[in-house]
């Protein structure tokens, strides 16, 4: 393996499990919406799907109020979010703080990774304002060099002044520098990672690329020629969890964010974050590959 100077790592499913928060938060949100409005479920679960599909993501924050549940109410802006939209929040956010951890050691081998003096960037199909918060909950902020997303969400035309001004003045951004990508620089698209090569002044073989979809960041890291390490236990998701999902959940949000059970296999995988540090120190099975080995002989 040639000189490695940076580790490049995806977010999503590779340092969190992002589904074991998503639908916990999400349905939280949905029964507070169901016991401040009177509506049925499945009308509020419809018309947030579609504020979902529309910014293809379930972590759009004015979700509520560009849904229909809000328009009878457009009149009394000020009850709605008091008596509906604020309870939501607190649900979610509740949730999310309950529910949103890292994986096992990713927070000591990011430290240890740039102890060693090897650049640390993130690269991400999140839109800028739902990474960086997801960051600064978990505490890893600052852990990184840099982290590149897609395009940050677009605030509502009716938006608080308030919430307006503090975005202008960069009141919710964290401290990792932030590069927003173009919004067709969405993986597969290697476009996210060649900037990110250039930026660092790298050739493909000098980065190891972390991710926990082959088909989508797999593909990256060999469109690129960069080594890549296939985080297998980010693909392990409960078929309750699954179906969970789906039902609340934008069907172009979920393919995003949960990579395809039948996506196929990577050579090079680990089953922990921490195993990067075996990669990087030339291990040449990690305990994910031994153990594929060992199936294959005794299959023959």
């Amino acid at each position: 393996m040639p000189s490695i100077r940076a580790v490049v790592t995806d977010l999503d499913n590779t340092l969190y499990p992002w589904v074991d928060y998503i639908v916990p938060a999400l349905e939280a949100m949905i029964d507070s919406l169901v016991a401040t409005t009177g509506l049925p479920r499945i009308r509020i679960v419809q018309s947030l799907k579609a504020v979902y599909a529309q910014y293809e993501s379930n972590e759009y924050p004015f979700a509520i109020q560009l849904s229909d549940i809000f328009r009878p109410y457009e009149a009394d802006f000020d009850s709605f979010n008091a008596l509906v939209v604020d309870p939501a929040r607190l649900a979610f956010r509740a949730a999310r703080d309950r529910y949103l951890k890292p994986y096992p050691g990713v927070r000591e081998t990011l430290d240890q990774l740039r102890a060693r003096g090897l650049k640390v960037v993130a690269l991400t199909d999140a839109p800028r304002n739902a990474a960086e918060l997801r960051l600064k909950h978990l505490k890893l902020d600052g852990h990184f060099d840099a982290l590149y997303t897609l395009p940050f969400f677009p605030l509502p035309e009716n938006v608080a002044p308030e919430i307006r001004r503090k975005e202008e003045e960069g009141h919710y951004r964290g401290k990792t520098p932030v590069v927003e990508l173009p919004r067709d620089a969405e993986k597969p698209n290697p476009a996210g990672l060649r900037r990110i090569l250039a930026d660092l002044g790298l050739r493909g073989p000098e980065v190891i690329y972390v991710g926990d979809n082959v088909k989508k960041d797999m593909a990256v890291a060999k469109a690129c020629g960069a080594v890549g390490v296939w985080a297998e236990y980010g693909t392990y998701v409960s078929k309750e969890y699954r179906d969970r999902l789906a039902v609340i959940s934008a069907r172009t949000v979920t393919q995003r964010h949960v990579a395809d059970e039948a996506q196929g296999r990577w050579p090079l995988a680990i089953s922990s974050f921490v195993q990067v540090l075996d990669v990087l120190d030339g291990a040449r099975w990690t305990p994910a590959r031994r153990a594929a080995s060992r199936r294959g002989r005794r299959a023959r």
